[in-house]
């Protein structure tokens, strides 16, 4: 190997990064949808978890400011979703669980209002779905535990981090984003735990149910 071989490779290494995620709460689901129909009806767990060294918007969350940007599509959470990893239900039916790890500050946004709270869940949904193509179940629960299993450590090279607006939504209409941002402001204190319709479903049947909490 040669030495300038060997230096590009030790600055590759110096830039990853390990994230070392902290438990959040977990979405459970399953797959509707799969190339591979053996898939279908599994169930999915989607830790939600967080750490410093994922980016954060550019804009902090002020309701009255980041709503409308995300009408724009100009605004959104960065998210690190991990690699699928095997795991059972509680019945002890194979499942898969991700790992969807955001920003320290993102997630005190998500505790303090629940309407981007529900958009985030919807997000890490779509998120999955885009890098395995399947068709996630919308009627999720939320279990009363903070992981399902150990929490990833993604390793990820400093480019890559600061890469993490890949997850955008340009395919969305307007309008169907204002239906949605509408929707959460006239429903959203009245129902805080509302069940948020997909983003690419918005107006479609079955949108409106309330997520169960269930112990594993």
């Amino acid at each position: 190997m040669t030495s300038s071989h060997q230096a590009s490779t030790m600055i590759q290494e110096q830039e990853k990064m390990k994230l070392d995620p902290k438990p959040g709460f977990v979405i459970k689901t399953k797959i509707l949808e799969s190339k591979d129909a053996s898939k279908i009806s599994t169930k999915v767990f989607i830790n939600v978890c967080h750490d410093s060294r994922v980016p954060k918007p550019s804009v902090d969350f002020e309701p009255e400011v980041v709503f409308p940007k995300i009408i724009e599509n100009q605004w959104e959470i960065p998210i690190v979703v991990s690699t699928a990893k095997e795991s059972k239900d509680k019945k002890g039916f194979p499942s898969l669980v991700y790992d969807c790890c955001i920003n320290d500050d993102c997630f005190r946004w998500c505790q303090i209002s629940k309407d981007l709270r529900l958009i985030l869940i919807e997000w890490c949904i779509e998120s999955i779905e885009l890098i395995t193509t399947v068709t996630l179940e919308r009627d999720y629960s939320i279990p009363k535990m903070l992981s399902k299993g150990d929490l990833t450590q993604t390793e990820l090279t400093a480019e890559e981090l600061s890469d993490l607006g890949f997850k955008k939504l340009h395919d969305l209409k307007q309008d169907e984003t204002l239906g949605l941002v509408e929707e959460l402001k006239l429903d959203g204190e009245e129902e805080p735990d509302k069940k948020l319709p997909s983003l690419f479903n918005i107006g479609g049947e079955g949108t409106s149910k309330k997520p169960l909490i269930e112990e594993l």
